[in-house]
């Protein structure tokens, strides 16, 4: 793969640990997790987010290739239970995934919002009635978080600020659709697995299809930022069905090329693809999105 970087960062097969004591958003408070299977080394600490006035410690996993950088930067965003209840329960995720970027020569930050996990709360992006669902409201909570997220990662030692690629499942993946319409500085193309709002597991969307597509729609006209979008066959939160309303509402409106890829099922539910299935699954599309986009920007030294 190609992704307008040296060969030297392509070829690497292992990600090292790298201290970042020097930025004081981010310490190692936790220990560092071998991650043996994944024959990578991955640092697990806190990340120091402002949102809306707040001061927030995220429970962050920051993935390195080997070497000084700077590095492009990969920000990979989580979905949202289906019950809120659960939020607390959740782990920082998508090791696989960030494996995969960084041994292609990015660094990758994964981190859980306010709310989830051992993340400071409160809450920040609650839903509606089923009955009665606002997805550009929720969409844009979403983003505003992702955006600050983004915004302290980029300041990471070895980062190189000019290229950032966010990346997003699920709600996650909405949240990173709506973001396009505001994007932080330095960001160049959004991927989303499975993005979507108010899905159950079961086929369903609370408050209708049509809704979440007027959503995509209205987010879609301001876009200013490349896309891909990649949904499993047998999604049952966001059946291909759904999912093609969605981006056909989206991709109408938008400038910036928005690209569709459907994937192909994956264990029982591909919902999961980004998360659990082996990047193999997905690696050609987003290779070849990562080339596009890192191609189209000159990097800033």
């Amino acid at each position: 793969m190609d992704c307008g970087i040296s060969p030297k960062r392509i070829r690497v097969t292992r990600i090292w640990t790298v201290c970042v004591f020097a930025f004081l958003a981010l310490s190692s408070t936790h220990d560092v997790s071998q991650a043996a299977d994944l024959g990578v080394a991955r640092e697990a600490g806190w990340l120091r987010v402002a949102i809306g006035g707040r001061d927030f410690r995220l429970a962050v996993h920051v993935f390195r290739p080997h070497g000084a950088g700077p590095f492009p930067l990969v920000v990979i965003n989580h979905g949202i239970p289906v019950s809120i209840v659960d939020a607390r329960h959740e782990k920082v995720g998508f090791s696989i995934a960030a494996a995969w970027f960084a041994e292609h020569g990015f660094i990758v930050v994964v981190a859980l919002r306010p709310g989830f996990g051992e993340s400071d709360g409160p809450y920040l992006e609650p839903s509606g009635p089923c009955a009665n669902r606002d997805y550009v409201r929720e969409g844009r909570e979403t983003a505003a978080v992702e955006s600050a997220i983004v915004q302290t990662a980029a300041q990471l030692p070895g980062v190189e600020p000019s290229q950032i690629i966010v990346v997003g499942q699920s709600a996650g993946g909405f949240g990173a659709i709506a973001l396009g319409d505001a994007p932080p500085a330095g960001v160049v193309g959004i991927i989303s697995f499975a993005g979507g709002r108010g899905g159950d597991d079961h086929e369903h969307i609370c408050s209708g299809v049509a809704s979440l597509a007027k959503a995509a729609e209205t987010f879609g006209r301001a876009n200013q930022v490349p896309q891909l979008w990649l949904y499993a066959d047998n999604d049952h939160f966001f059946p291909p069905s759904v999912a093609h309303m969605m981006f056909n509402a989206y991709q109408g409106g938008s400038k910036p090329a928005v690209r569709f890829v459907g994937l192909p099922p994956f264990d029982g539910d591909g919902h999961k693809t980004l998360g659990h299935a082996d990047p193999s699954v997905w690696a050609d599309p987003v290779s070849a999105f990562l080339t596009e986009v890192l191609k189209s920007t000159p990097q800033v030294h």
